[in-house]
């Protein structure tokens, strides 16, 4: 709209009417913005604000540059109200504007900018009032005041509309332009994801490499087409292949041809070998697992297992396991072998008699099985100790070894029992003659050292199948011809007879009814008067054990003993014998004392000391009156443990008797170690003294010498004659103890004895003697 202020040339109305529409515009725009560039709380009201001043800057201005044949006149109050209310829609519009970016949003922001513009206008409208002045003129076209309010609003309205517009597309803008950031955004985090999977796959890869080339077994994968997959360094270096041949995709043939053609498997290395290989791994089921066994040319063994995959391949894992079976083999032969002389155990001999007794049965021959027992191999074991026995053990394996030939074969079972078994044609010759070789062989001297000792053996001999159809029966029969040849005496052998069967079946009743015997009471003790050589009066008693057996009657102690001895049942008989004679004893004169037999099973029970301590306690006898009688066998099994034994019992006052002087290994040093209070010479040198053969008479006279100069008391076993009764009266011998005194005798009959030998003045003065 073209406007002329009064008394103003058109072109300045002109201008006026430019600026108002520049300085709607500028402030408009600058409200716009305001309010946009934070939505913040004070930021919108402010903006509102400005578009309100923009608004009436438009307005006013333009009404300044209207001309008018008149005076116009304002009204203040409405002035004031006008830019009032387009300031407040002004803010209210742009409030809602920046709070919500939907439609209604959108459309109730216009709505109230519109009424900031209309009441705006149309109020300052109301305050302007045109007073008519006829004096001035004007050529200029009249316009109605209400064609002008119109005009002048819709130029309003457009402006704001335009600039509401492009508040709005800029807001569009800048909501695209966030989304387009957002998908960059985004597409930065899923490339970052994508490269940080790219990293794990990576990491994973090389994470996979390193296990499978740290695997401790060969890895190779082969697709359908036979062509190398995947390997890794350890089936490199198994097989040495090189660089080339590891590249994907190499054919299976070649890697297999390398193996060969470089003499890696033990074997041929020509073309053909290969194409053998070859084509048995060809013919391995395609659908199974399988696995073998390659021998390498350096005697590696190498355990392939072979196992298909879906697609046609197969995953193969190659292990070196050369030492799991040396390790095998060595648990399998320790398993079968004797650890001290390498030689096979019982184990081993079974399963090769197995073996052997099945070829009989088949064929013409028999088989021979020799049971082998060392000759003092026990006192060799405990007089030079248990090293020495190892290489005698050693020794005899070795000495064996050269007596057999190549299809025999030799085990040790145990200790010092040995078997050999043997293919024989002439049953009787041939094992005589092997018999007679091994014994000749073991009775030779060995050399141990230190030590020169000399053994033998005695052997058992049973023939199969004729002594016995399996392993068991046949080892039966020799053990029980290796028992007979034992008794027989030692350094001899004996074939295995039916006769032996039956004499082990009354071993075993014998045994049997041994262990009934306490229960039933059918042991007894008898007594056998020790007489002083001076006196010619007892004393003392020995107690000696018999069994009465209630079917064979009365069984004297050499057929029992070693029995109860081999099975143990010495132990609670002996511990019989001693509580039964110290209860005895507490009957006699206090002068007599009781000796008792102790057998070296003894002496190995903890429980000696404490037994022997309680039948003197039971008894109410003097522990002076106790009188134990050892053999030197006992000396001679773990002395410290015995002299430790024998000091606590002698320190208790118990008198203590080496038994069969002369028969045994004693020593000086033995003799001098021990605390012993008598010496009793066997019965075998007091026999020689009354014999012809001059040169025993005089060993025997020097045994008693020799026993009656260490200062002990001496008593002599085995007196039967007068004349051996001076000799060793003669050699100062301090008692005597045989035959030519008195039998063993029972309990009862002690006491009428002791009161025959002795006379009444002579027993009251001993009785006073013992009492002090």
């Amino acid at each position: 709209m073209l406007a002329y202020e009064p008394g103003v040339s058109t072109g300045y109305g002109i201008a006026l009417t430019a600026l108002s529409l520049a300085a709607a515009m500028i402030l408009t725009s600058c409200g716009l913005g305001f309010a946009a560039s934070d939505p913040g709380r004070w930021h919108a009201p402010v903006g509102g604000a400005v578009i309100g001043a923009g608004i009436a800057s438009m307005h006013y201005l333009g009404m300044w540059a209207l001309e008018v044949p008149g005076h116009v006149s304002w009204a203040p109050d409405l002035v004031l109200v006008s830019i009032a209310l387009g300031m407040f829609f002004g803010c209210a519009a742009l409030a809602i504007a920046t709070r919500h970016n939907d439609r209604r949003g959108t459309f109730a922001a216009a709505l109230l900018l519109t009424l900031a513009i209309v009441s705006h206008h149309f109020t300052a409208m109301g305050a302007a009032q045109i007073v008519p002045d006829p004096t001035r003129a004007t050529d200029t076209l009249s316009l109605s005041s209400t064609f002008l309010a119109l005009l002048i609003a819709g130029v309003a309205l457009s402006v704001l509309g335009m600039s509401l517009i492009g508040v709005l597309a800029d807001r569009r803008l800048a909501s695209r332009t966030r989304k387009f950031e957002e998908i960059i955004s985004q597409l930065s985090l899923a490339r970052q994801e994508v490269e940080a999977s790219q990293r794990e796959l990576q990491e994973q890869k090389r994470r996979l490499d390193t296990a499978i080339n740290h695997m401790g077994e060969g890895l190779c994968m082969f697709d359908a087409e036979k062509r190398l997959v995947v390997c890794n360094d350890r089936y490199a270096k198994m097989y040495r292949l090189p660089p080339e041949l590891l590249e994907p995709g190499t054919p299976h043939h070649e890697v297999i041809a390398h193996r060969i053609a470089n003499g890696i498997l033990k074997g041929e290395t020509s073309d053909s070998a290969a194409n053998r290989l070859l084509s048995a791994l060809n013919a391995l089921p395609a659908d199974a697992v399988t696995s073998r066994v390659d021998e390498l040319a350096d005697g590696r063994l190498i355990c392939v297992t072979r196992q298909p995959m879906a697609d046609g391949g197969w995953v193969a894992t190659h292990l070196d396991v050369t030492e799991q079976r040396q390790s095998e083999a060595k648990i399998i032969h320790m398993a079968q072998h004797d650890a001290l002389t390498d030689l096979p155990n019982r184990v081993r001999l079974r399963v090769r008699m197995e073996h052997a007794l099945a070829i009989t049965r088949e064929g013409g021959s028999g088989l021979a099985v020799f049971m082998l027992d060392l000759d003092r191999f026990k006192e060799v074991n405990d007089t030079l100790g248990h090293p020495a026995g190892d290489r005698l053990l050693q020794a005899v394996a070795a000495r064996l070894l050269e007596c057999i030939r190549d299809t025999a074969l030799i085990a040790r079972l145990g200790g010092d029992e040995f078997a050999v078994i043997d293919y024989v044609t002439n049953p009787v010759v041939e094992a005589t003659g092997l018999a007679e070789k091994i014994s000749r062989a073991l009775c030779k001297p060995f050399d141990l050292g230190d030590h020169q000792v000399t053994i033998g053996t005695s052997i058992g001999i049973a023939i199969a199948p004729r002594d016995g159809t399996n392993p068991d029966e046949i080892l039966k029969s020799a053990d029980l011809a290796l028992y007979s040849a034992k008794s027989g005496g030692r350094g001899s052998f004996r074939f295995f007879e039916p006769e032996l069967d039956q004499l082990m079946h009354a071993r075993r009743n014998m045994e049997r009814d041994m262990r009934d015997a306490l229960a039933r009471g059918e042991f007894e003790l008898h007594y056998q008067a020790i007489i002083n050589a001076g006196s010619g009066e007892p004393s003392g008693f020995e107690a000696l054990l018999r069994w009465h057996h209630p079917q064979r009657g009365l069984i004297m102690p050499a057929e029992f003993i070693p029995l109860a001895e081999e099975t143990g049942l010495i132990l609670p008989i002996g511990d019989w014998v001693l509580r039964a004679a110290c209860s005895e004893a507490a009957k006699w004169p206090d002068d007599l004392k009781i000796a008792v037999n102790l057998s070296p099973a003894q002496f190995r029970s903890k429980e000696l000391v404490s037994t022997i301590v309680a039948a003197l306690a039971n008894s109410g006898i003097a522990a002076q009156r106790l009188e134990l009688e050892v053999t030197e066998t006992i000396t001679m099994h773990d002395s410290e443990a015995v002299f430790a034994a024998l000091d606590q019992l002698h320190r208790l006052g118990v008198r203590i008797a080496l038994d069969d002087f002369g028969t045994g290994y004693s020593s000086l040093s033995l003799l001098q170690k021990f605390p012993l209070d008598k010496i009793k010479i066997d019965r075998s040198f007091v026999n020689a003294l009354s014999g012809t053969n001059e040169e025993s008479c005089l060993i025997a006279r020097a045994v008693v010498r020799f026993a009656v100069s260490l200062g002990k008391t001496t008593t002599a076993e085995g007196v039967e004659t007068e004349e051996q009764l001076a000799i060793l009266r003669a050699e100062a011998c301090a008692e005597m103890q045989g035959y030519y005194f008195s039998r063993p005798i029972c309990a009862a009959k002690v006491l009428e004895m002791v009161r025959r030998l002795v006379q009444p003045e002579r027993r009251r003065s001993r009785v006073m003697a013992a009492a002090h």
